[in-house]
Protein backbone atom coordinates (compact mmCIF):
# COMPACT_ATOMS: atom_id res chain seq x y z
CA UNK A 1 0.00 0.00 0.00
CA UNK A 2 1.31 3.57 -0.89
CA UNK A 3 2.54 6.10 1.90
CA UNK A 4 0.10 9.03 0.34
CA UNK A 5 -3.15 6.17 1.18
CA UNK A 6 -1.26 4.97 4.37
CA UNK A 7 -1.38 8.37 5.45
CA UNK A 8 -4.90 9.36 4.23
CA UNK A 9 -5.96 6.54 6.39
CA UNK A 10 -3.77 8.07 9.56
CA UNK A 11 -6.02 11.28 9.27
CA UNK A 12 -8.76 9.78 9.39
CA UNK A 13 -8.31 7.97 12.50
CA UNK A 14 -6.92 10.12 13.99
CA UNK A 15 -9.91 12.55 12.35
CA UNK A 16 -12.36 10.37 14.13
CA UNK A 17 -10.81 10.34 16.85
CA UNK A 18 -10.98 13.68 17.13
CA UNK A 19 -14.40 13.88 16.70
CA UNK A 20 -15.59 11.06 19.02
CA UNK A 21 -14.23 12.89 21.79
CA UNK A 22 -16.02 15.37 20.94
CA UNK A 23 -19.23 13.47 20.76
CA UNK A 24 -18.21 12.17 24.24
CA UNK A 25 -17.80 15.38 25.59
CA UNK A 26 -21.78 16.41 24.19
CA UNK A 27 -23.10 13.62 25.25
CA UNK A 28 -21.38 13.52 28.69
CA UNK A 29 -22.94 17.71 29.54
CA UNK A 30 -26.02 15.53 28.50
CA UNK A 31 -26.02 13.28 31.88
CA UNK A 32 -25.65 13.27 35.26
CA UNK A 33 -23.26 10.98 37.02
CA UNK A 34 -23.24 10.68 40.39
CA UNK A 35 -20.99 9.23 43.05
CA UNK A 36 -20.82 6.07 44.90
CA UNK A 37 -23.94 3.02 44.60
CA UNK A 38 -25.34 4.27 41.49
CA UNK A 39 -22.32 5.27 39.51
CA UNK A 40 -21.90 1.99 37.49
CA UNK A 41 -25.91 2.12 36.55
CA UNK A 42 -25.43 5.91 35.79
CA UNK A 43 -22.04 4.61 32.99
CA UNK A 44 -24.48 2.25 31.67
CA UNK A 45 -27.08 4.36 30.99
CA UNK A 46 -24.49 7.12 29.46
CA UNK A 47 -22.80 4.71 26.87
CA UNK A 48 -26.34 4.26 25.50
CA UNK A 49 -27.40 7.94 25.30
CA UNK A 50 -26.67 9.10 21.70
CA UNK A 51 -23.71 10.91 21.45
CA UNK A 52 -21.45 9.43 24.20
CA UNK A 53 -23.06 6.05 21.78
CA UNK A 54 -21.72 7.59 18.96
CA UNK A 55 -18.80 8.92 20.59
CA UNK A 56 -17.82 5.18 20.83
CA UNK A 57 -18.55 4.40 17.51
CA UNK A 58 -16.62 7.22 15.94
CA UNK A 59 -13.71 5.22 18.03
CA UNK A 60 -14.45 1.85 16.72
CA UNK A 61 -14.53 3.11 13.21
CA UNK A 62 -11.61 5.13 14.08
CA UNK A 63 -9.67 1.91 15.33
CA UNK A 64 -10.30 0.38 11.99
CA UNK A 65 -8.43 2.50 9.98
CA UNK A 66 -5.56 2.67 12.86
CA UNK A 67 -5.16 -1.30 12.54
CA UNK A 68 -4.52 -0.62 8.51
CA UNK A 69 -2.33 2.34 9.49
CA UNK A 70 0.10 0.12 12.24
CA UNK A 71 0.03 -2.65 9.69
CA UNK A 72 1.95 -0.86 7.29
CA UNK A 73 4.31 1.97 9.14
CA UNK A 74 6.57 1.06 12.28
CA UNK A 75 4.53 2.03 15.42
CA UNK A 76 7.34 4.20 16.65
CA UNK A 77 6.83 6.49 13.98
CA UNK A 78 3.15 5.94 13.99
CA UNK A 79 1.76 6.82 17.58
CA UNK A 80 3.72 9.94 17.82
CA UNK A 81 1.45 11.32 15.40
CA UNK A 82 -1.65 10.68 17.33
CA UNK A 83 -0.76 14.10 18.90
CA UNK A 84 -2.40 15.83 16.05
CA UNK A 85 -5.75 14.55 17.18
CA UNK A 86 -4.63 16.58 20.83
CA UNK A 87 -4.06 19.56 18.91
CA UNK A 88 -7.58 19.10 16.99
CA UNK A 89 -9.26 18.54 19.93
CA UNK A 90 -8.37 21.72 21.60
CA UNK A 91 -9.09 23.26 18.21
CA UNK A 92 -12.60 21.90 18.20
CA UNK A 93 -13.07 22.16 22.52
CA UNK A 94 -12.71 26.38 21.83
CA UNK A 95 -15.15 25.87 18.52
CA UNK A 96 -17.97 23.75 20.28
CA UNK A 97 -17.78 24.05 24.00
CA UNK A 98 -16.11 28.05 24.12
CA UNK A 99 -13.14 26.14 26.58
CA UNK A 100 -10.56 28.76 27.20
CA UNK A 101 -6.93 27.83 26.19
CA UNK A 102 -4.25 29.48 28.22
CA UNK A 103 -1.20 31.16 27.10
CA UNK A 104 0.99 28.21 28.26
CA UNK A 105 -1.04 25.59 26.69
CA UNK A 106 -0.92 27.20 23.37
CA UNK A 107 3.04 26.91 24.05
CA UNK A 108 2.90 23.07 24.77
CA UNK A 109 0.36 22.84 21.80
CA UNK A 110 3.33 24.67 19.42
CA UNK A 111 5.78 22.24 20.44
CA UNK A 112 3.84 19.56 19.83
CA UNK A 113 3.61 20.45 16.82
CA UNK A 114 7.50 20.63 16.75
CA UNK A 115 7.69 17.63 17.81
CA UNK A 116 5.69 16.26 15.36
CA UNK A 117 7.32 17.82 12.86
CA UNK A 118 11.14 16.26 13.74
CA UNK A 119 9.45 13.07 14.04
CA UNK A 120 7.75 13.00 10.61
CA UNK A 121 11.14 14.55 9.01
CA UNK A 122 13.35 12.19 10.75
CA UNK A 123 11.19 9.03 11.88
CA UNK A 124 11.14 6.25 9.57
CA UNK A 125 7.71 4.76 8.94
CA UNK A 126 8.62 1.50 7.44
CA UNK A 127 11.89 -0.48 7.61
CA UNK A 128 15.50 0.04 9.19
CA UNK A 129 17.28 3.66 8.39
CA UNK A 130 20.99 3.25 7.09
Amino acid sequence: MRSAIVALFLMIAIGLGALGQISLKYGMGKVSLGLGAGMVISVIRAVFTPYVFLGFALYAVSSGFWLVVISRWNLSYAYPMIAIGYVAVVFLSRLFFKEHVTPLQWIGIVLMCGGLAIVSRFGASTGAVH
